[in-house]
C-alpha cells in the first residue's frame, strides 16, 4: 500500500513538472509564431506582451496573467480564460466569441469593438462591473 501511495505521489509530481514545461514551451512558441492554437498556457505570465493579431483560439489560459498585454485583433475564440487577468490589456477588435470568461478580470481593459457573442460570463469583472449573465 505504501509503495502504491509513493508511486501515485511521484506520478502527480511528474505531471506537474511536465505541465510547467509544456507551458514554457508554448510561451516560446507563442512569442516566435504569434500563435498557439489549442495549446496550454494555464497560469502563464504573458503580462505586457505584444500579441496583436495573435491566434490563441481554443487555448487554455486558465489563471493566465495578461496584465497590460496588447491583444488587439487577437483571436481568442473558444479559449478557456477562466480567472485570467486582463487588467489594463488592450483587447480592441479581439475575438472572444464562445470563450469562457468566468471569473476573469478586465479592470481598465480596452474592449473597443471586441466580439463577445456566445462568451460565458459568470463572476466576470468587467470595466462596467460584475457580469453574471452566464451563471
Amino acid at each position: 500500500m505504501k509503495k502504491l501511495l509513493l508511486i501515485l505521489i511521484l506520478s502527480l509530481g511528474l505531471i506537474g513538472i511536465s505541465s510547467a514545461g509544456e507551458v514554457d514551451t508554448n510561451i516560446k512558441k507563442l512569442k516566435a509564431l504569434n500563435a498557439c492554437e489549442n495549446c496550454n498556457l494555464s497560469r502563464a505570465n504573458l503580462s505586457k506582451l505584444y500579441l496583436e493579431d495573435a491566434n490563441l483560439s481554443g487555448a487554455k489560459l486558465y489563471q493566465a496573467k495578461l496584465i497590460g498585454a496588447d491583444l488587439s485583433f487577437a483571436n481568442l475564440s473558444g479559449a478557456n480564460l477562466k480567472s485570467a487577468n486582463f487588467s489594463k490589456a488592450d483587447l480592441s477588435y479581439a475575438n472572444l466569441s464562445n470563450a469562457n470568461l468566468s471569473g476573469a478580470r478586465f479592470k481598465d481593459a480596452i474592449l473597443h469593438e471586441a466580439k463577445i457573442n456566445g462568451a460565458i460570463f459568470c463572476k466576470t469583472k468587467m470595466p462596467w462591473g460584475i457580469d453574471n449573465s452566464g451563471c
